[in-house]
């Protein structure tokens, strides 16, 4: 199986791990990395206007905190993660050397020259691990589609800030927390899907430590389907539009009731 991976930044560590793991595995190629550049207007703009102030807080997070952003004393990390596997190198540009994979850095995913890379590179599917929407023109290319990990059970939980709401509402729908492997489409979260996986909120969870729970298990659920699709073991499901619901970005006076209210939960048992 040929893939192709789409980075949000080279040294996205997320991105990193699904190449490297990628590599490791048998019949699956990894044929094209595409990496946003991460300096350019149009890429700024369009993140202000997704993300408002909470921009600078990512950035922080990512480009000057790093490992440090991840609490000592919280659970598994997506940094553990990647000591484990003995991840080698700092960027998708030394993968892409070490195991010889076209790297190509562009303004954005959905440009002529990134099209361009993924047609000529025979596709059975691309994985999107960020970076902005995905226009038509790139979701037609590869066989079997484009695949991405939402932070959300889908179809219930759509769109922006699913991780918050879903925990929010944990005790109305439970389980509501957890992730979703599905192909996209032109819709939001809409797409078929391929696996899904639960996280009920452990005790004395907060917003913080279930979204650091998370991360490690994005990698582990991408590499399932992959794995998945290759054998034969996994037939996307199309979803129903009435079933679930679209979320949008929560506002701060909301987010600052979640852990007082998580603190309340009694999680279930299975």
């Amino acid at each position: 199986m040929r893939i192709a991976i789409l980075s949000p930044i080279h040294n996205s560590l997320y991105s990193r791990l699904v190449a490297y793991l990628c590599v490791q595995e048998s019949d699956i190629q990894v044929a094209q990395i595409v990496v946003r550049r991460a300096l350019n207007w149009k890429r700024i703009q369009s993140e202000i206007r997704r993300d408002g102030p909470r921009l600078l807080k990512k950035v922080h997070q990512k480009l000057i905190l790093g490992r440090q952003a991840f609490p000592p004393a919280s659970a598994a990390t997506i940094h553990d993660l990647a000591q484990s596997v003995k991840l080698p190198g700092k960027s998708l540009y030394d993968l892409g050397k070490r195991y010889g994979i076209p790297v190509l850095t562009v303004n954005d995913h959905n440009d002529p020259p990134a099209e361009k890379a993924l047609s000529e590179s025979d596709l059975d599917a691309i994985v999107f691990t960020g970076g902005g929407l995905i226009r038509k023109n790139i979701l037609a290319i590869p066989r079997i589609g484009v695949i991405n990990c939402h932070a959300g059970l889908l179809p219930r939980y759509r769109g922006m800030d699913v991780v918050e709401w879903a925990a929010l509402e944990a005790e109305t729908f439970p389980p509501a927390t957890g992730l979703t492997l599905h192909l996209m489409d032109k819709g939001v979260d809409t797409g078929p899907i391929l696996k899904t996986l639960p996280l009920p909120l452990a005790p004395g969870e907060t917003i913080e430590s279930l979204r650091i729970r998370i991360e490690p298990e994005m990698v582990h659920l991408v590499m399932a389907g992959l794995r998945g699709l290759r054998d034969g073991l996994v037939t996307p499901s199309p979803q129903e539009n009435d079933d679930g619901q679209q979320y949008f970005v929560m506002h701060p006076r909301i987010k600052a009731l979640i852990s007082p209210h998580l603190s309340k939960i009694t999680p279930k048992d299975d």
